[in-house]
């Protein structure tokens, strides 16, 4: 029998198991830049990511349907506008929409570098509504991500400056790069070899 490329009920327990796995790693590994924010921050959001690679390339293997991406994000965004920050959402949205794209047009689904590719998409659209809602209303932003003090001007001169805008997005890019590399280890080493997760031939 033909296996179907559908969601199936298991694959959006996967995905919603996989994702709050993912949220709560990233919150862990945030809350550790924190004391170091102040002049660690445009390196920040690469130093989680290398940690959070693995769960989502190990999701996407399990998984390897068309969607798989797509609902990751909107679970993501959906736990940050209940949190307090709704503008999130569309972003997410967009950069997942985005993403599977690319996997569907290279049938990438279980394939690594289709899979780092759209990791990067995706995060790339996840980190500019920051820049995005930053520049239309500052106000806005910061009371929204409850940030004040020494904090936001720290926040204003990253998120503002060229220089930290593009060594940011370049820290991401290498922090995606390495980490579902290093995924894919972890993968074929405990998972692939053992026959858990299926690869694309």
């Amino acid at each position: 029998m033909r296996k179907s490329n559908k969601l199936a009920s298991r694959d959006y327990l996967t995905i919603g198991l996989y994702t709050v796995a993912d949220f709560a790693v990233s919150a862990v590994f945030s809350m550790l830049t924190v004391p170091i924010l102040l002049w660690f921050f445009p390196y920040a959001t690469a130093f989680v990511l290398f940690f959070t690679c693995p769960i989502y390339l190990l999701m996407a293997y399990k998984v390897g349907k068309k969607g798989t991406l797509f609902l990751f994000g909107a679970i993501n965004g959906l736990i940050y506008a209940v949190m307090g920050s709704p503008f999130v959402l569309p972003f997410v949205l967009i950069g997942s929409l985005v993403g599977e794209i690319l996997l569907a047009k290279t049938n990438g689904y279980r394939k690594l570098a289709p899979q780092t590719a759209a990791f990067c998409i995706y995060n790339l659209l996840y980190g500019f509504c920051n820049y995005f809602v930053l520049a239309l209303s500052a106000d806005y932003y910061f009371e929204s991500m409850q940030i004040e003090g020494a904090m936001r001007e720290a926040y204003t001169k990253y998120m503002t400056q060229p220089f930290w805008i593009v060594t940011a997005v370049a820290a991401l890019l290498v922090a995606i790069v390495l980490g579902c590399r290093f995924g894919y280890r972890l993968l074929k080493k405990h998972f692939l070899k053992a026959g858990l997760v299926a690869e694309a031939v």
